[in-house]
């Protein structure tokens, strides 16, 4: 019976013994499973703050974007005779002034222009209003105004941009080309 005992004490010390040297459940693994947790959580934080500045970043480029709408938006609306001088020079053609020769087709301040050997009459306005009603006072053929027959040798084109109704009165391939691709469309052919 002695020989069960010491053998029951040998091995309950070996137990101890061994509990004491590793620890109740790997005491390593412990830490790397609290170094572990840590760094999740410290992860988690990061991305929390990356979530976050992307967030503002794209919130300030809504805004930028916005804020590019709106001056476009306004610049378009507020298209000048120099503006289109400035356009179609840029585009490679030659436009000169070419003063003294007011038709007055319409209410809008006008400015002309020669395009090679073609007129471009620009017709700017102060009121939306004001542009649409001219608009509405151009025939579908183009060639009368208001009832009242322009004697144009050919129809014009007519554009607008923002406030400025633009008459282009010619049938130059390469005009009609750059119009149609500033100012889209022409309101009537």
């Amino acid at each position: 019976m002695k020989r069960k005992s010491t053998t029951a004490l040998i091995l309950a010390a070996f137990v101890v013994a061994s509990l004491s040297l590793t620890g109740c459940g790997n005491t390593a693994r412990n830490r790397n499973r609290n170094n572990n947790n840590s760094n999740n959580v410290q992860d988690g934080i990061n991305n929390t703050r990356s979530y976050s500045q992307n967030a503002a970043d794209a919130t300030r480029n809504s805004a930028d974007t916005a804020r590019n709408a709106t001056d476009n938006a306004v610049n378009a609306a507020n298209y000048t005779a120099q503006n289109f001088k400035n356009d179609i020079s840029n585009a490679g053609y030659t436009v000169t002034d070419w003063a003294n020769n007011t038709k007055n087709y319409f209410k809008g301040k006008e400015t002309n222009y020669k395009l090679g050997g073609d007129a471009v009459r620009l017709y700017e306005y102060n009121s939306a209003s004001d542009l649409e009603g001219d608009i509405n006072r151009i025939a579908p053929n183009g060639m009368t105004i208001n009832g009242t027959d322009a004697k144009f040798a050919n129809s014009p084109y007519y554009y607008r941009k923002g406030n400025t109704l633009i008459m282009y009165e010619g049938k130059e391939p390469a005009y009609v080309d750059e119009f149609n691709r500033v100012y889209g469309n022409p309101l009537r052919p």
